[in-house]
């Protein structure tokens, strides 16, 4: 395989969408006659990772691969697919950021046009601050000056340098390169710093040798460093080769590939460690790669854009930051400067902290020395302190405002990329607070609001400076307004700062309107931009088009006054739809009734142009594809559905309006263009199942279904890439399409289908609902198959939501012919089970059943069930099967699940049976206890009453020993009442009696805090039973245990009551109220 072309394009953004298309040729021996078929078109995008939870580490980056080709096809088909798509999603807003090959993509190619601004005239007059300066090296002036007053001015030459430009002032100034050669070692290493500086910006050839020597014996490394960066600005190319091809190979597959913090950027520092090479020398020698290579230049940014700022990097890091100053490299410097912004501190070493020490962060050990001595050492264990990010904060808004005062073009590049560092996505959300301030004598509440900019110093810079509401703190560390600001639209009145440099460089803010990501920078800039229509107009339309797809729209309004004017000059329809198209959209509400108004005057001419229809369709906002959607009736259909193929083709897969685009398309594709879509060619339908996006691929399939041919045309490798997709929504559109497949074929694959019928995803499910449906009428055995797989489904845990619901209504409704709801076992089963879905199914089934079908008790569990239908069911089926007057005893015990009712109703029902309709005489002493001893207080109040005309039945006793031994404290009052009405027996008997309930009275009587009544009719009771010595010696082992146990509040009633007792019973032995020797004791004393 040969790759033939390759084109990349970039869409801005957070993060940066890229999208590679490729043409490959497949290795295959030339054949004769017509052209080969052998060329593809594949297409790669790199997909957002989905946010990672706090905490978490982020996922990786997706990366999607899909192709413009389903078969190799001739290089000139190849060729025409790849260029349309490139084609479209430049139009849509992205740019080219790579080529080789595609020789007609050449005019998207290059950067923002450059101001056409008029040369200055020959004989233009030198500034006078520059005649000042080049006197001072004058070798009588020089003398006089001071050494800090030596390097200044060498600085200030370096400030003024422009090695481009060939203006009078740039000439004097190159002038003094010899000059500043002949000073190189007369003065302090400070002088030589700004001196190769200078000489490197002046750009003067013969001064290269210079900075070879003074990069060799510089008295620091600084010195050197700088020295370094001037040679490479001055040497010849063919050195400069030379001396990249030594650190490539002193490096090799070193600078190709971004060093991301973790085990690459470890296993970097342990490789300088080793060959002993300082970590700052080696970014510099990568640096000096890129100049001449893209792939080393992204792979230096990006390891930019992550290095960590601690100490062992940001030496490398200040390094770089000085190199790429004297590089005047200002896509360099922007990212740095993001980096300072947005990058809290190491360390704190403002006003007096770390005087006395400092924490070491890597081994969390207080360490006792000043910060500033640690800061002194070779291989210090602190960097990037608050006043080193104060301070390089603050030196990239003194760089831009002494080249602009100067007029210098890197001023406006330099503030171009610092502003390009501002994104919304990575800023805090604005926000207001309130501050107590003197206003008329008087403390009042001020409220200040910041915006997600206000931590950037050079946001009010550059920005509102001459914002009546600006409001900065000192040193300009934050910066608010006093009033909101609007930034959805341009602001009423320019406040941006520096307006001189502005309109000298609108190209400046052209490339700001168009990349940009911060909404204050359109608001501001996008007005100064405004000022400047002339400028854009003298561009070719490429350079601003874009500008009506931005989101901001503040730009957009700026290419709605350029496109406007192209729309009234166009000559005939065709010459404004493309215009039209671009306007409609536009996030500009102007720019989008212009265009409705336009189309509106004539809608069946421009009805004619399936590009403006399909953009409409496909627009991001829904009055266009409303207006679309009015002009598809009127619309050829061919070359609609033609234009609409290739449109989908190329649309982005995560704009955020596609899928509600493609489901009005696909209600249209089902409805009037439904004949149409089956005339179209059925390849890009196909290329269609790789695209990205789900709202495009479902589309695709439903229009593959409605084509005759669409589904034999689908590549068996589509088949099973969708059906082994881990998406499950793209898993289901493969789904769809199995299941359009032929009954026949399906018939083979009954397992398959049977397992996506309870697959936990809706979709899915949804999707092959339509072939279960056939298969399931055509073969009986496999309804049954399926019927049986879906109600056991019913059983288990719910995988996904709504597969119960989806069982449900396949068992109820399609196979409700199949489904086992006959059988009188498995719908008990499932209205027994605890899943509510069985239950659900049990209730339906439960409708084909008669009462004989299910025992009495079975009945009586199905009254008090969840499912409402199911207890109307039970309660008909129990009224039909017992007739009250003939209940017996087995039939009333077997009512007793009645009990266990939750619901009212269910109540309600058993209160009848159990209080009303079942006679006495059917209630047997242990149905009696039961309802007693049931935990439910309203069962056992109806036992408790019913037992109560039972009293003095023979079975009272019975019921009098069971109810004994309830814990419950109602049943235990029950109980005493019922001792006290105990009738008259023998005292051998009652004392017999009352040593059975001995257990019950214990567990009475030594409740603490509780059963009050009870111990009183208990206690009460006793006493009145110590009249003959049988009982009473009863009593007083009862008696005598609760004086041990029992609480002082109950004590003296036991201790009176052996007292009574003893004084009627003499004979009885009681310790507690007579000492008696132990029996040991006394025989011990006998002896």
């Amino acid at each position: 395989m040969k790759r033939i072309a390759i084109a990349v394009t970039l869409r801005s953004g957070t993060p940066e969408r890229r999208c590679t298309v490729e043409l490959v040729e497949l290795d295959a021996p030339p054949a004769e006659g017509p052209p080969p078929a052998r060329f593809l078109v594949t297409v790669r995008q790199n997909m957002p990772a989905a946010k990672a939870a706090a905490g978490e580490e982020a996922p990786p980056e997706r990366w999607h691969e899909s192709s413009l080709t389903a078969a190799p096809v001739t290089f000139e088909q190849a060729e025409r697919r790849a260029l349309d798509f490139l084609r479209r999603r430049l139009a849509a807003g992205e740019r080219l950021a790579q080529r080789e090959g595609f020789a007609a993509l050449a005019s998207f190619e290059g950067g923002t046009p450059a101001a056409a601004a008029p040369p200055p005239p020959a004989a233009a007059a030198v500034p006078a601050a520059v005649l000042q300066l080049v006197a001072r090296f004058e070798a009588a002036r020089w003398r006089l000056l001071d050494a800090g007053r030596r390097a200044r001015s060498a600085w200030r030459v370096g400030e003024y340098a422009d090695a481009g430009a060939q203006s009078p002032t740039q000439r004097l100034l190159r002038g003094l390169a010899p000059r500043l050669v002949e000073l190189l070692g007369t003065g302090d290493d400070l002088l030589d710093h700004c001196l190769a500086v200078a000489l490197g910006h002046l750009g003067d050839p013969g001064a290269a040798e210079a900075m070879r020597e003074l990069g060799t014996r510089g008295r620091t490394a600084a010195t050197r460093r700088a020295a370094g960066q001037a040679w490479l600005l001055l040497a010849p190319a063919a050195e400069r080769d030379a001396h990249v091809a030594v650190l490539r190979a002193r490096w090799p597959s070193h600078f190709d590939v971004a060093i991301l913090p973790g085990q690459p950027l470890d296993q970097l520092h342990a490789l300088l460690s080793e060959r002993a090479v300082p970590c700052a020398d080696f970014f510099l020698d990568w640096l000096a790669v890129s100049i001449d290579s893209p792939a080393s230049r992204a792979a230096l940014l990006a390891t930019a854009r992550a290095l960590p700022l601690i100490p062992g990097n940001f030496q490398a890091v200040r390094a770089l930051y000085k190199a790429a100053e004297i590089r005047r490299d200002a896509e360099l410097l922007g990212v740095l400067h993001e980096r300072f912004e947005s990058t809290p501190p190491y360390f704190c070493n403002s006003g007096d902290a770390g005087a006395h020490g400092f924490l070491d962060a890597v081994t969390q050990k207080w360490v006792r020395r000043p910060v500033k001595d640690e800061l002194a050492r070779p291989t210090p264990r602190l960097a990037y302190g608050s006043r080193t990010r104060d301070y390089l904060r603050l030196r990239a808004w003194r760089t831009v405002r002494r080249h602009a005062a100067t007029g210098h073009p890197y001023a406006a590049r330099l503030a171009t990329q610092l502003l390009l560092g501002l994104d919304d996505a990575r800023l805090p959300p604005a926000h207001q607070e309130t501050r107590w301030q003197m206003v008329d004598g008087r403390h009042q509440a001020v409220q200040r609001h910041y915006q997600p900019a206000s931590g950037w110093r050079i946001g009010a810079k550059l920005l509102l400076a001459r914002h009546p509401a600006l409001g900065q703190s000192e040193r300009a560390a934050r910066w608010w307004t006093t009033a909101p600001l609007d930034t959805r639209h341009a602001m009423a009145n320019r406040c941006d700062g520096l307006p001189a440099m502005w309109d000298a460089h609108p190209e400046a803010l052209l490339t700001l309107a168009l990349h940009s990501h911060c909404a204050l920078v359109h608001a501001t800039l996008g007005r100064a931009l405004l000022d400047h229509l002339p400028f854009l107009e003298r561009q070719e339309p490429a350079a601003w088009t874009p500008l009506l797809l931005s989101p901001y729209d503040a730009s957009a309004a700026v290419g709605y006054q350029l496109a406007r004017s192209q729309v009234e000059q166009a000559a005939d329809l065709a010459g404004r739809v493309p215009w039209l198209v671009l306007l409609g959209g536009s996030v500009h509400g102007p720019a989008q009734d212009y265009a409705f108004q336009r189309i509106a005057s004539d809608p069946l001419g421009h009805a004619q142009h399936a590009e403006l229809v399909v953009a409409l369709l496909l627009s991001p906002h829904a009055p266009a594809r409303l207006q679309g959607q009015g002009l598809l009736p009127l619309a050829p259909p061919a070359p609609l559905l033609a234009e609409l193929q290739a449109a989908l083709a190329a649309a982005d897969p995560e704009a955020p309006w596609l899928a509600a685009a493609c489901a009005q398309l696909e209600a249209q594709l089902q409805g009037p263009l439904a004949t149409a879509a089956g005339s179209v060619p059925v390849e890009p339908l196909v290329n269609l199942l790789g695209h990205p996006s789900v709202a495009v691929l479902r589309l695709a399939v439903t229009w593959l279904l409605l084509h005759p041919h669409g589904l034999a045309l689908v590549p068996a490798a589509d088949f099973q890439r969708l059906l082994g997709d881990e998406d499950p929504e793209r898993r289901a559109s493969g789904v769809r399409l199995l299941a359009a497949l032929p009954d026949e074929v399906l018939l083979q694959q009954q397992a398959l289908l049977a397992d996506l019928a309870v697959h936990p995803h809706a979709a899915i499910r949804a999707a092959v609902a339509p072939a279960l449906r056939r298969i399931a009428q055509r073969d009986a055995a496999f309804g049954h198959a399926l019927a049986q797989r879906l109600h056991a489904s019913l059983f288990a845990t719910e995988s996904g939501e709504g597969q119960h619901d989806d069982a449900l209504a396949w068992l109820s409704q399609d196979l409700a012919d199949f489904a086992p709801r006959g059988d009188a076992a498995a719908t008990w089963r499932a209205l027994q089970a605890q899943s509510k879905a069985a239950q659900r199914f049990g209730a339906w089934a439960l409708a084909k059943h008669v009462p004989a079908d299910f025992s009495l008790r079975q009945l009586a569990h199905l009254a008090r069930h969840p499912q409402l239908s199911v207890r109307e069911w039970g309660m008909a089926a129990i009224d039909m099967q017992l007739d009250p007057a003939r209940v017996t005893p087995e039939q009333a015990e077997q009512l007793l699940p009645l009990a266990d009712a939750r619901f009212e109703d269910a109540r309600d029902y058993a209160t009848l049976w159990f209080a009303e309709r079942l006679r006495d005489e059917t209630l047997t002493p242990e149905l009696l206890i039961a309802w007693v001893d049931h935990p439910a207080e309203w069962v056992q109040a109806i036992g408790r009453t019913r037992l109560v005309r039972r009293m003095h039945a023979p079975e009272a006793s019975l019921c009098l020993t069971r109810l004994a031994q309830h814990p419950g404290t109602q049943v235990q009052l029950f109980v005493t009442q019922w001792l006290l009405e105990l009738p008259a027996e023998e005292p051998a008997a009652r004392a017999e009696r009352l040593r059975v309930l001995q257990p019950y009275f214990l567990t009475v009587l030594s409740q603490v805090h509780r059963g009050r009544t009870a111990k009183t009719r208990i206690t009460d009771f006793l006493r009145s039973q110590t009249g003959a010595p049988e009982t009473a010696a009863v009593v007083a082992d009862i008696f005598a245990r609760q004086v041990v146990t029992s609480s002082l509040t109950d004590k003296p009633q036991y201790i009176a009551g052996l007292r009574d007792i003893a004084a009627r019973h003499p004979q009885i032995s009681l310790p507690f109220v007579e000492w008696k020797v132990p029996e040991l004791r006394a025989a011990a004393a006998a002896g």
